[in-house]
């Protein structure tokens, strides 16, 4: 699959991922957001390279907006959910990206990460 078909299909999971993720009353961010703040990420995610500038300022975003337990599961839940549509997604790749970026989460991304904790 060339590079632009496949940004092309990692853009269309992305966008319908965010149409099918119901809101989330009281919480102070919203998947949809989290979605957003995230995708810039998904390049390097896959293909490796160079993490882009937009993907860590999104990420330093999903991390200040984590106020709450509830965000944080939110937005746990969210990027697992997020990771797992996402064809060929490097997991290694994608818990490189806070180190990267100069920052931390408190924990590996990975299929099966427990939220609830």
């Amino acid at each position: 699959m060339t590079t632009f078909k496949f940004f092309k299909v990692a853009l269309i999971v992305v966008l319908v991922s965010i149409s099918l993720i119901p809101p989330h009353v009281n919480a102070e961010v919203t998947c949809e957001q989290i979605t957003l703040w995230v995708t810039p990420c998904i390049g390097y995610s896959v293909l490796g390279g160079v993490v882009p500038k937009a993907c860590c300022e999104g990420l330093k975003k999903v991390i200040a907006a984590k106020k709450t337990k509830k965000d944080r599961q939110l937005g746990c839940n969210c990027v697992k959910d997020l990771a797992a549509k996402i064809p060929g997604l490097n997991y290694d790749r994608v818990n490189e990206i806070p180190g990267i970026c100069g920052t931390t989460i408190p924990y590996k991304i990975t299929p099966d990460l427990d939220c609830s904790k």
